[in-house]
């Protein structure tokens, strides 16, 4: 009998107990809602500042790349422009200079002449003093031109250094430093973007854990509500819900314009990468050796033209002068003119030919290299536009579910918060 009145008041005292503790657990879990849609806000706000750094992370490396190209291609310029002065184009000026030695050294001799003549003249008081220095000082300037020019054709026989090479040489060391500078400061630039990246992704990872605890919260009190008998929408909870419905309107709204934004800017990426593969279509499809000839090896040939146009003129000039000068029309000084003007026209015409030849030469090779640099050039870009547009489309697609997800749990928190009776919502 003892024992069965004891019995009862344990029950008596547990159904008394069990509403009070579930009550409380209740009460625990009703206020953990907003823990639970802030901890699913920051971990998909962690989610999309780590897609969106991936993207820009992309980005920032195309244009490094970029820049690095540049600089690579300028230095790939410089090396050309040097190896060209030094090599072929050594021979073109040791042919100017020979040349130029060659009709100074006949410009003496008739400079002689005609000083001698004038000596002659002065003499029989046929000229004036002032005539006779004025020929004799033309001499010297002819002697004086004609040392120079045998001093530089010795000094590029011997491969000394020229003016004209220490600044090809400076211009090449200043695109090195540059180039590597460049390289440098890019991949410190990387380094520290990758760091961040990796710290980001610590930080999604932990606030995912956050968020799996929250949820797991936040599923046990929605299941408990959902067993209660009374589901009388609670009075006291309508202000959150009606502040919670603003948010989610706000929430879709939010997704739309993602999706709008995100089409915007999927198209800008998509035109530049479709760019860049027609830039790389157009190599593929022009030759080697197609490839229109520069305005540099054009002005080249027009000047190979006028050489030659210049030359059937001389011989025409000298041709008549010999002719009149046979007949005592013209004295031997001014036939010497035109024979040295002949002189001058065919020198220059072989000099022509044969800096258009080395130049076209070596254009042709200096054009082969450049174009197989920007086709390589061209399909990284096309590799990494196609990335970055990859990393950008993962970052609209993370921002477009970040909005859409908050407002699911803004939607099942309101759901919840419908669930709550009175008696559980103090």
């Amino acid at each position: 009998m003892f024992f069965i009145l004891r019995l009862n008041v344990c029950l008596l005292t547990l159904l008394i107990c069990l509403p009070a503790a579930a009550q409380n657990e209740v009460d625990v879990r009703v206020t953990s809602w907003q823990s639970y849609l802030k901890v699913h806000s920051q971990w998909q706000e962690a989610r999309q500042q780590h897609a969106l750094l991936a993207a820009e992370h992309a980005h920032a490396v195309l244009q490094w790349e970029s820049e690095k190209d540049n600089a690579e291609r300028e230095l790939l310029v410089h090396q050309y422009e040097l190896k060209a002065y030094r090599e072929g184009l050594r021979e073109v000026r040791l042919t100017a200079l020979k040349n130029e030695v060659v009709v100074i050294s006949e410009r003496v001799k008739q400079a002689d002449v005609r000083r001698s003549w004038s000596v002659k003249l002065a003499n029989r008081g046929l000229i004036s003093q002032k005539e006779l220095e004025a020929d004799e000082i033309a001499v010297e300037r002819l002697n004086g031109q004609l040392k120079t020019k045998k001093e530089e054709l010795k000094q590029e026989q011997q491969e000394q250094g020229s003016v004209r090479e220490t600044e090809l040489l400076t211009a090449l060391e200043q695109a090195t430093t540059k180039l590597e500078i460049i390289r440098q400061d890019g991949a410190k630039g990387k380094s520290e973007r990758e760091e961040v990246l990796k710290q980001q992704m610590i930080l999604v990872k932990s606030l995912q854990g956050e968020l799996q605890k929250s949820q797991a919260e936040f599923k046990r009190l929605r299941e408990f509500l959902e067993t209660q008998e009374s589901n009388a929408s609670s009075q006291k909870q309508n202000q959150q819900i009606l502040q919670l419905e603003q948010e989610l309107k706000t929430s879709e709204q939010a997704v739309i314009d993602a999706r709008t934004q995100s089409d915007d800017r999927m198209a800008q990426w998509q035109s530049r990468l479709d760019s860049a593969k027609q830039v790389v279509l157009q190599f593929k499809n022009t030759p080697e050796g197609s490839i229109p000839r520069s305005v540099a090896i054009q002005n080249q040939e027009a000047a190979v033209q006028s050489a030659q146009e210049k030359v059937n003129q001389s011989i025409q000039n000298e041709t008549w002068a010999n002719r009149v000068l046979k007949k005592g029309f013209i004295t031997q000084v001014l036939y010497e003119k035109y024979s040295l003007q002949l002189l001058e026209a065919r020198l220059d015409l072989a000099l022509q030919q044969q800096r258009f030849a080395v130049e076209s030469s070596l254009r042709a090779m200096h054009e082969a290299v450049l174009r197989e640099f920007d086709l390589q050039v061209a399909t990284r870009e096309v590799a990494a536009l196609s990335e970055l547009l990859r990393l950008n489309q993962a970052y609209s697609k993370t921002l477009i579910e970040r909005h859409r997800e908050h407002a699911s749990r803004q939607q099942a928190v309101i759901s919840v918060l419908k669930l709550i009776p009175d008696s559980l919502g103090d």
